[in-house]
């Protein structure tokens, strides 16, 4: 029997949710080094207005397999969370990459490969202190917030590279890959 099309439009509540609709919230480690100095700098732009793209989290349990007389069977694990990839707009004052880099270089150290004493297990709450918290909203066509993510225990990984080139006019992005400890589903 095939469906109908006013079938499937009565059944696409809203008309469907736009992926452009959404914001990222980036929270910055707020510690100070040795010295007294702010380990890492709070970007002036704020994240919700240069996070391009972003994605709302995978879910993943893993399995494992028993035997029995040979054949597996599939039994449920533990609840696997992937990286979590961001592209970020680059404003000419490289405020959240500069943050970023900081950030990352407070937990690896580029020339020693150590860890500022100020970014140790020290716990704030729930996170490390060099982990923290980012939030994705997925807002409706009226601008109502519909769901909202919590990337609990977050840290960036990976910064990527700035594509530059004389032929190319575009304004400058690059990814930025996140590992957290897990995620949850967040009070609208």
């Amino acid at each position: 029997m095939a469906l109908k099309l006013s079938e499937f439009k009565s059944n696409l509540v809203g008309g469907g949710a736009k992926s452009a609709l959404f914001k990222v919230e980036l929270q910055f480690p707020t510690v100070r080094d040795e010295n007294g100095t702010l380990a890492v700098t709070t970007p002036p732009t704020k994240s919700e207005f240069l996070i391009q793209s972003a994605s709302l989290p995978a879910s993943t349990i893993a399995t494992y397999d028993i035997f029995f007389q040979g054949k597996p069977i599939k039994v449920a694990a533990d609840r696997t969370e992937a990286t979590w990839d961001t592209t970020i707009i680059n404003d000419e004052n490289f405020g959240i990459r500069i943050a970023l880099e900081e950030w990352s270089n407070s937990i690896a150290n580029r020339d020693l490969n150590t860890r500022s004493k100020v970014f140790g297990e020290k716990f704030e709450g729930e996170n490390a202190s060099y982990k923290q918290d980012i939030t994705v909203t997925q807002f409706g066509k009226d601008s109502s917030k519909l769901r909202k993510y919590k990337f609990k225990g977050s840290w960036p990984s990976a910064i990527g590279s700035v594509a530059l080139g004389w032929e190319n006019n575009a304004i400058e992005t690059y990814t930025c890959t996140w590992i957290y400890d897990s995620w949850e589903i967040a009070t609208i």
